[in-house]
């Protein structure tokens, strides 16, 4: 009786041991999940009158970035060259935390925009971010939502190679990071360093404010004279929740910005007389959205530039953009947009545009 007791105890200390066993392996067995995801979106613009070249890149800012200075009047474009495809992958459980990586495309690329376009192509390690994504000098979460894909005025919309820890600090998160050296001096591009981005985002209760400073070496040597400058930059940006509609804004100012503002409308610098001289940008933008109901919306946006460059006027640019969005279901919305934008050039006349963009999106 006492041999069966201790037989049957040890088949139970087995059973136990096993059992744990299995939990522990089955604890430490990474996971990993991929999704494919991305948008499908038609875009019909029409511009009443566009005083800068047509392409099929038809964003505002990119339009009047055209150099030729001819009035058209009733150009109309189809596309849906803005439609994306992503891939993500998560993997849990691993020795080093969770992992997670990230690449997607769109067809905004070469002369006929029917090329794969590199967007993101990252990877997450717990807090580390390395590859291509985001700036770190941007603040998504403000941006107002647009027809017009990236051209409105006083954004600062780019995605580059960068390596960014994140932190909890100070009730928020602070993002820091070292990013591919965005601009030259004049046409020489010499650099030595990477970026510098620090940049602070903390939740309230009304919704958000975001603080990010920038930090460039800029350097210049065509073999016979040379010279280096470092650039300041700084933004301010946040969102203000009014009941169920929002404020979104953003105040953004500094050294150099190039690249990093207006998809680089205006020189970051140039070499002046033996040294750099670097421009000096200020951009404002605000926006209200208001919800009519719980599929039906709309947004108004106002944005402008200023820019000098060793005390010459480059020129202002303002966009006005206002438009509706039904989501007839959540994944698919329906959308009507007016833009009004006029860039200043130093030196000649001011380029418009004025343009009716209609759009449909499926989200997959």
């Amino acid at each position: 009786m006492k041999n069966n007791k201790n037989s049957s105890a040890i088949k139970c200390l087995t059973s136990c041991l096993l059992l744990s066993s299995s939990v522990i392996v089955m604890a430490a067995t990474p996971v990993t999940t991929t999704q494919v995801s991305g948008y499908v979106k038609f875009d019909s613009i029409y511009n009443d009158e566009n005083d800068a070249s047509g392409a099929l890149r038809e964003q505002a800012l990119l339009t009047l970035n055209g150099d030729e200075a001819n009035d058209e009047e009733g150009d109309l474009y189809l596309s849906s060259y803005e439609s994306r495809i992503n891939f993500t992958s998560q993997t849990t459980g691993t020795p080093v935390g969770d992992l997670k990586a990230v690449i997607e495309g769109d067809f905004y690329s070469g002369p006929a925009q029917n090329v794969v376009n590199l967007r993101h192509a990252y990877f997450v390690q717990d807090k580390l971010t390395i590859g291509q994504t985001w700036s770190t000098f941007m603040d998504l979460a403000s941006l107002a939502e647009t027809a017009d894909f990236g051209g409105p005025a006083g954004r600062i919309f780019t995605r580059q190679s960068l390596v960014r820890i994140n932190l909890d600090m100070a009730g928020g998160e602070v993002d820091l990071a070292v990013e591919d050296p965005k601009n030259g001096v004049a046409e020489e591009q010499d650099p030595t360093a990477p970026d510098l981005v620090a940049k602070f985002t903390r939740a309230y209760d009304f919704g958000h404010l975001s603080t990010a400073l920038l930090i460039q070496n800029l350097k210049y040597d065509d073999g016979t004279n040379s010279d280096s400058a470092v650039a300041f930059a700084g933004r301010l940006s946040g969102r203000v929740n009014v009941g169920s509609d929002n404020i979104k804004f953003a105040l953004i100012s500094g050294q150099a910005m190039g690249g990093y503002l207006n998809f680089g409308d205006v020189q970051a610098a140039d070499f002046i007389e033996g040294k750099i001289e670097l421009s000096e940008q200020t951009a404002t933008r605000i926006s209200y959205q208001h919800l009519w109901s719980q599929s039906f919306r709309s947004t108004i946006r106002y944005a402008i530039t200023t820019s000098k460059l060793d005390g010459v006027d480059q020129g202002d640019f303002n966009s006005l953009h206002a438009n509706v969005v039904y989501n007839l279901y959540k994944p698919v919305k329906f959308g009507a947009e007016i833009i009004n934008a006029k860039k200043k050039q130093a030196g000649s006349e001011s380029l418009n545009l004025s343009r009716f963009h209609l759009f449909a999106k499926y989200n997959f």
